[in-house]
């Protein structure tokens, strides 16, 4: 479908556009500055007074559309940290477009479920949003400052990440009932993951732990990504071949506890988040663990001290073993709804 786009009214706050043929009106506030443009076609523009193209069509989903003023916005803080790289300029060009093309799949994919959530009425309280965000704080080890000082250096507010959160809890809500509700895990299956994860039921064994961690956004480029990783690897071999892992936390870590040589403290292994705790699992004290990532980056995590409790039984741990097997199959299983939502979807990226 082609939308032809006509200027109606204009005023010194707000400029309002017709899109005929049809009754669509959108009201929008105008930003000029800093818009990174692709080249536009004609029958999807919309032009200012003074002919300068300040808006358009990038990719209609159904009966949504994504405009490029909403790509440059969900882009923009990720594509400050791709030109913060001082790349060459073919290389910074080049990751800047698998940027934006990552950027705008993911704005389809979430239109495609947030029109799925609509039509099934899903929604979330604000204590709900409260608990995620807690939660989140005490997997990533960081206080609630620290939390409001990373949006800030990403150039969001904390508006912006509740907003982000109440998406992700609907869009998990969703997933649940399209993907989850139809798995089936039986008692062999928790059986077999006992069994070969006994280390991982060691009762109340608790983890003196120290962490190195580089920051990398979700959305940061795999070759920003892998650069990351490389580095990584360098500083625990250097561990692994009797290094400091104190001083070097001290040294490269972008964790606030650096300056504490990483020190995070000491844990139940139980309160460890799931890719901590698996991360760990056969290591002993003075091992290093590998790579863990998560939306906030990458870390790597030394085992100061770890003392050992009584394994758990099949029965006390069965409920948790499940919620854990049931997360891998949805990982697995998620992706092939999405591409099957995908293909039933009217998907158009105009170019």
């Amino acid at each position: 479908m082609s939308f032809k786009i006509a200027l109606t009214a204009a005023s010194t706050s707000y400029t309002r556009f017709r899109i005929s043929p049809g009754a669509l009106l959108i009201t929008m506030t105008v930003a000029l500055c800093g818009l990174y443009l692709l080249i536009p076609r004609f029958d999807h523009l919309v032009y200012a007074e003074e002919g300068v193209l300040v808006d358009r069509i990038v990719a209609e989903v159904n009966d949504d559309i994504i405009t490029l003023y909403d790509l440059n916005r969900k882009a923009a803080p990720y594509l400050k940290r791709v030109k913060a790289m001082a790349r060459p300029l073919e290389e910074e060009r080049r990751m800047i477009y698998e940027l934006r093309e990552k950027v705008l799949n993911q704005m389809i994919d979430e239109k495609l479920t947030d029109q799925e959530i609509q039509r099934y009425n899903i929604s979330v309280s604000e204590e709900a949003i409260d608990k995620t965000i807690e939660e989140m704080k005490k997997r990533s080890y960081i206080t609630d400052q620290q939390l409001r000082e990373r949006l800030e250096t990403e150039g969001l507010t904390m508006e912006d990440y509740r907003e982000q959160m109440k998406n992700q809890i609907l869009r998990i809500r969703l997933v649940n009932r399209e993907v989850k509700s139809k798995i089936v895990i039986t008692d062999e299956d928790i059986r077999s993951y006992y069994e070969a994860h006994l280390d991982r039921f060691a009762g109340e064994g608790r983890v003196h732990l120290r962490q190195i961690f580089l920051q990398a956004s979700s959305f940061a480029p795999e070759t920003e990504k892998q650069a990351l990783r490389d580095k990584l690897m360098s500083i625990r071999q250097q561990v692994m071949e009797g290094a400091s892992f104190e001083e070097l936390a001290r040294e490269f870590s972008e964790s606030p506890l650096a300056k504490d040589g990483g020190d995070l403290g000491t844990f139940a292994m139980n309160d460890l988040a799931p890719n901590v705790l698996n991360s760990l699992s056969g290591l002993k004290t003075g091992d290093v663990s590998g790579i863990v990532e998560n939306d906030q980056g990458l870390m790597i995590f030394y085992i100061e001290e770890m003392q050992g409790g009584q394994n758990q039984s099949l029965e006390d741990v069965s409920a948790e073993i499940e919620n854990i097997l049931y997360d891998e199959i949805v990982n697995k299983n998620f992706a092939s709804w999405l591409e099957d939502l995908r293909e039933r979807s009217h998907i158009k990226i105009i170019r």
